[in-house]
């Protein structure tokens, strides 16, 4: 049985409406301007370039593995794993972590001809959506971390520089 269709034969798909990825792109870029430092808005401004460049690399909704977007979601796997790599917080390995799951859905489903559409692109969805999530918080708490551990202040430009130790 797919799982579009219950055993009535009536289908029960449901599918989020296109608006809803846009905007919840969009209000986590705002976040990240707001209230994050460089480590969140240069992740939300990656999220925000590889969403552009997919949306001028998707053909069709099929179920085969498209290239282009493997590409472009790998990049994006290399700059949260550049940011997690030099950032002192958290969800940068969490960020990176669902990134890789998207990147290992796309060589699965290139891989075994048995993985459904419906499994690929769900997939697909979920670490999308949970990478991003990850990005908001980590804006979102980025002002708290910083009263904390004293680190410069969500407008300082200087948060991805480390700072020089003298011998």
């Amino acid at each position: 049985m797919r799982p579009s269709e219950n055993p009535g034969g009536r289908a029960l798909s449901y599918q989020l409406p296109i608006w809803v990825w846009p905007i919840t792109l969009m209000a986590v870029c705002l976040i990240s301007v707001w209230r994050g430092r460089d480590e969140e808005r240069l992740a939300a401004g990656g999220e925000l370039a590889t969403w552009a460049l997919s949306l001028v690399a998707h053909r069709a909704h099929s179920g085969q593995t498209e290239w282009a977007i493997l590409f472009i979601d790998i990049s994006l796997l290399a700059l949260f794993f550049w940011i997690a790599f030099r950032s002192e917080r958290f969800w940068p390995l969490f960020a990176a972590a669902f990134q890789l799951l998207a990147v290992v859905t796309h060589l699965a489903n290139s891989l075994d001809d048995t993985v459904s559409t419906w499994a690929y692109v769900t997939a697909g969805l979920a670490w999308n959506y949970l990478a991003l999530f990850s990005i908001g918080y980590g804006a979102w708490t980025a002002p708290r971390h910083a009263a904390t551990v004293g680190a410069p202040a969500p407008g300082d430009r200087s948060g991805l520089r480390r700072p020089h130790r003298r011998i």
